[in-house]
């Protein structure tokens, strides 16, 4: 997805009726558009990366969301390719992905005690788990313990046949709720020239 801000026709006859100082303004553009992608990426982590659509566990991939130029007037939010989160960079897009098990029958979901306050697994894989047993509950299969004798079921996993994950639409929608502001940095980098 790209998003675009346009300076429009006025601005190409601006910088070429200027001659010498068109050049400064041009500078002054990229500059601005520099400092006006870092502002967006800055928007993007701070609304847009916790929350109700994405709940930050590890906060990797907010570390990894960025803003830089890619030309003289081409700013780019977004993740880089060589990040370490290319994998699931795609969460901040609209995509969609059916996730599915690659050698294995079933995908196994952490649930229930198995997971930390933050979100994270304490068990990555029911292997790990010591005393561990399979129920199948109501069509569901879970993986689980039980302390004692008498001891009430705990379960740890759900395990599943695919999941259904959506992006959010994160970055796009932090990006054009910048717009504005983004902006308002251009000209002002623009005006410390003219």
């Amino acid at each position: 997805m790209m998003i675009q801000l346009e300076l429009g026709p006025e601005f190409q006859r601006t910088v070429s009726g200027l001659t010498s100082m068109g050049r400064a303004v041009l500078g002054a553009c990229s500059a601005g558009l520099g400092k006006a992608v870092k502002f967006a990426a800055g928007n993007v982590i701070e609304n847009y990366l916790s929350g109700q659509a994405l709940k930050r566990r590890t906060g990797q991939l907010a570390r990894e969301v960025d803003g830089w130029m890619a030309a003289e007037l081409e700013g780019v939010v977004g993740v880089p390719e060589t990040s370490t989160v290319s994998t699931y960079k795609w969460l901040l897009g609209e995509e969609e992905k059916t996730i599915v098990p690659r050698n294995a029958k079933f995908l196994t979901i952490p649930i229930g005690e198995n997971l930390t306050g933050a979100g994270v697994p304490r068990f990555t894989s029911p292997r790990q788990v010591p005393d561990g047993f399979f129920v199948s509950t109501k069509g569901r299969l879970l993986f689980g313990t039980k302390r004692g004798k008498r001891g009430k079921f705990r379960p740890l996993f759900t395990l599943v046949k695919s999941v259904f994950v959506q992006g959010t639409g994160a970055l796009a929608d932090g990006v054009l709720e910048s717009q504005d502001q983004m902006t308002d940095i251009i000209q002002e980098e623009i005006d410390k020239v003219l």
